[in-house]
């Protein structure tokens, strides 16, 4: 896709590390230069999902919702509270996203067996053929966003992004059982 490789052209949180290293050098900034570079690569990553994503009719929360249950494999089915965890949405943010996305027609709220209070979010039918479009388009256009790494860049920044998640996992955890927040 005709990516470039890293240059000598400082990115935005460059500037940010510059600013503050005039501003406070009594500070160390590298945590910024982790941080907020992740924080930038996220927005920056949704706002390019969104693209890819609407002209399926899918914003990236609905998306999120239908892909998390069909990663579930048949009968492709989730209790909400199991979704929760799936989708990182507080529970009154998780009960409008499936009203959106049900009356679209792609779930269907159905009743637990095992909770006679509890309610089952599945695809539909219909809701089945968006998520497999919607998630063969996700994974090229996000593709073609990182072709410019090198396999082993590919896997080396995998491996650092996957240990700060589960340290962050982990520290989150911890805060929770303490019943305080990080």
């Amino acid at each position: 896709m005709g990516h470039t490789k890293k240059t000598d052209i400082p990115d935005s949180i460059s500037t940010f590390l510059t600013e503050w290293q005039q501003q406070r050098p009594d500070l160390d900034p590298w945590p910024l230069a982790i941080i907020g570079r992740v924080a930038r690569i996220s927005l920056h990553l949704q706002r390019h999902a969104q693209g890819w994503l609407e002209p399926l009719g899918l914003t990236w929360e609905s998306f999120s919702l239908i892909a998390a249950l069909r990663r579930a494999g048949p009968p492709y089915e989730q209790r909400p509270l199991d979704l929760l965890r799936l989708t990182l949405l507080t529970s009154g943010a998780m009960t409008n996203r499936i009203d959106r996305v049900q009356s679209n027609g792609w779930v269907q709220r159905l009743p637990d067996p095992n909770d006679r209070r509890g309610v089952i979010v599945k695809l539909t039918p219909s809701g089945l053929e968006l998520a497999d479009k919607a998630i063969a388009r996700h994974f090229e256009a996000a593709a073609e966003l990182l072709d410019f790494l090198k396999v082993s860049e590919r896997e080396q920044l995998q491996s650092l992004l996957s240990s700060l998640l589960i340290r962050l996992e982990a520290v989150d955890q911890t805060s929770e059982k303490a019943g305080s927040k990080f």
